[in-house]
């Protein structure tokens, strides 16, 4: 069976503000503040990477003084502050980095992001894709349901149904009802004096909306509460009119425009240059014509459990790779990292293996060559992880191959991308190998007939993944003894 189409809505302005806030001193040369573009760009670019959804947009609010819920109540976020100076002048370049990366970018007069989103949402949901909206709002998680979910991707959360109910204490379409008693302060959504969230998901979840709490005010227990709730009964309905997101904005566009899209890379590679973004402008650069290029790093430390992870690039195409050990050692992992890199190679190519291990790369492009001549190679015992090491020059002897070092963790693109996909494949295995014991130690319950104390079972901890500081290492004559 098919997966559903994946379509992701992101809300643009959550994400500029987050992007502000989260990165902070960066400009040109020259003095132009980038910190919001560099942040909104890398943040969209890892959520392509990771999601690869097959529909997208952008969607933006247009300026707050001309929707229609500032019509209807001015008070209508006119507290907040004006947009930072700083801010505002890196928009223009937000647009154009969405522009070069061939993403809709949508705007409806009158009518704010979340409107947009939800009008979308619900529409394309209902034609049966699967619906993602990537938002920090909480606005938003009224319209979650059947296939529509909220992604906040700076807390890795997604949210369903139970998380709405976990989180308001009421169903997804109850969240207007619980704002238009409660209020909202930062959107400056008055609600209704003296009833706080919890108290007004209390009386919703009692009553089934507010219009039901409104109607029996006399069932309402606390004297000042019922005032409270007979004097403002019309602010409380305001308020879930300003706290409602709509679904009828009217949009002209068809499915097919929000197909997502290579980006337009003459347009995007100048602009990322100009901004002097140079790993975003390496993460976008295709490699040279008939060129494969294998990035690779392993995530263990001196023995347990390790992970792998694996980006093969070729052309404007991509592959990613990762696996898991239950037992070794960082060394091993990043020589299983380049080994399954080159296994996923058909024919003999062109090869660039780019790794932040020395021990791989010193080893294959300076060492290799010494240890065949003197039969250590081959010679049982006499090299450390010798079985990887012969896979290794096996391989290597397919392809024309270039070994390059890379500093890790240093904002290379993606030499972090591998390293996350190592990670998460070995938190993946950990958590695989403790189902296995549970399952097992249930099995040998049943086959006993009767209940055992579990022995303590210690965890495997991802102590093994912690990040280690780069060492430039001196050699000796072949270098093995000095990094073993």
């Amino acid at each position: 069976m098919n997966a559903a189409p994946q379509l992701f809505l992101l809300d643009g302005s959550s994400y500029i503000y987050r992007a502000y806030y989260g990165v902070r001193d960066c400009a040109t040369t020259a003095g132009m503040p980038t910190n919001a573009i560099f942040g909104f760009t890398r943040m969209l670019l890892s959520l392509l990477q990771e999601n690869r959804p097959d529909y997208l947009a952008v969607v933006f609010d247009p300026p707050r003084e001309e929707t229609f819920r500032r019509e209807i109540y001015p008070a209508y976020k006119a507290h907040r502050d004006a947009m930072p100076a700083d801010l505002a002048s890196q928009l223009p370049y937000i647009r154009k980095v969405v522009q070069a990366l061939n993403i809709p970018a949508l705007v409806a007069p009158g009518f704010e992001a979340d409107d947009v989103i939800a009008t979308l949402a619900r529409r394309y949901a209902v034609e049966g894709l699967q619906v993602t909206v990537v938002t920090g709002d909480k606005d938003l998680l009224q319209i979650v349901g059947d296939g529509i979910g909220l992604l906040d991707t700076m807390k890795d959360l997604r949210s369903g149904p139970q998380e709405v109910l976990d989180r308001f204490g009421v169903l997804p379409e109850l969240v207007p009802d619980v704002l238009g008693l409660a209020g909202d302060s930062s959107d400056n959504i008055p609600g209704v004096p003296g009833i706080g969230e919890k108290t007004a998901a209390e009386l919703v979840r009692r009553f089934g909306s507010l219009e039901a709490v409104l109607r029996w005010i006399s069932l309402v227990n606390g004297k000042q509460r019922r005032e409270n709730l007979r004097l403002h009964a019309d602010q409380a309905r305001l308020s879930k009119t300003l706290a409602t997101v709509r679904y009828d904005v009217p949009l002209e566009l068809s499915l097919t425009s929000l197909k997502r899209q290579t980006p337009n890379l003459p347009l995007l590679l100048p602009l990322l240059k100009e901004l002097e973004f140079s790993a975003l402008e390496l993460a976008f650069t295709p490699p040279p014509p008939g060129v494969v290029e294998i990035y690779c790093d392993g995530s263990g430390r001196d023995s347990g459990p390790g992970g792998y992870g694996v980006i093969l690039r070729y052309g404007e195409h991509e592959k990613e790779l990762s696996g898991f050990e239950p037992a070794a050692t960082s060394q091993r992992m990043e020589l299983t990292a380049a080994i399954r890199g080159l296994e996923a190679l058909q024919k003999p190519k062109r090869v660039r293996v780019f790794s932040d291990s020395q021990y791989l790369v010193r080893g294959m492009g300076e060492w290799l060559a010494g240890w065949i001549r003197s039969g250590r190679l081959e010679t049982p015992d006499a090299l450390k992880n010798q079985d990887l090491w012969q896979r290794l020059a096996s391989l290597s002897a397919n392809h024309e191959i270039r070994w390059e070092w890379v500093r890790g963790h240093d904002g290379h693109p993606f030499n972090e991308r591998c390293d996350r996909l190592a990670k998460r494949a070995a938190e993946a295995g950990i958590r695989a190998a403790e189902e296995s014991i549970r399952v097992d130690q249930q099995a040998r319950e049943r086959e006993v007939g009767m209940d055992v104390i579990p022995l303590p079972v210690a965890p495997v901890r991802a102590a093994s993944l912690q990040v280690e500081e780069q060492v430039v290492y001196e050699a000796d004559d072949d270098g093995q003894l000095l990094l073993c």
